[in-house]
């Protein structure tokens, strides 16, 4: 795929971490199961500001945007499928690790990993 030489990986990585962080955060101020814990909001502001950093020195130019907010999501879809397996009395999480399959799979394809390979035409 042409478009995937634009795609830059550090904005998607921080946002992923920004999805999982911001989940984290969420998830130990409101579960009663979980103990508190700082760091999910120290990591959190960090990933935020970085990504912040990164989205005003380097503009996101072809389908980075969409990577981004695709792995922002595929951090909140995933951390949520973790905790429902760690703690099987808050819910199923079918309908999570589904959705999340499916946004990992539209991102692979998206950047290129998962490119179906083109068949060559023979010249005579």
């Amino acid at each position: 795929m042409s478009g995937s030489k634009n795609i830059r990986r550090k904005p998607i990585l921080l946002a992923f971490l920004v999805g999982l962080c911001g989940n984290a955060t969420l998830a130990t101020l409101t579960v009663s199961q979980l103990a508190f814990s700082l760091f999910p909001l120290i990591a959190l502001a960090l990933a935020a500001h970085m990504l912040y950093r990164e989205y005003l020195s380097v503009p996101m130019e072809g389908a980075t945007p969409v990577c981004t907010l695709l792995a922002f999501l595929i951090g909140i879809f995933g951390y949520s499928a973790v905790l429902r397996t760690d703690y099987p009395e808050m819910g199923s999480n079918y309908l999570t690790v589904m959705i999340l399959l499916v946004l990992v799979i539209w991102l692979a394809l998206k950047m290129g990993v998962a490119a179906r390979p083109v068949a060559k035409e023979e010249e005579a």
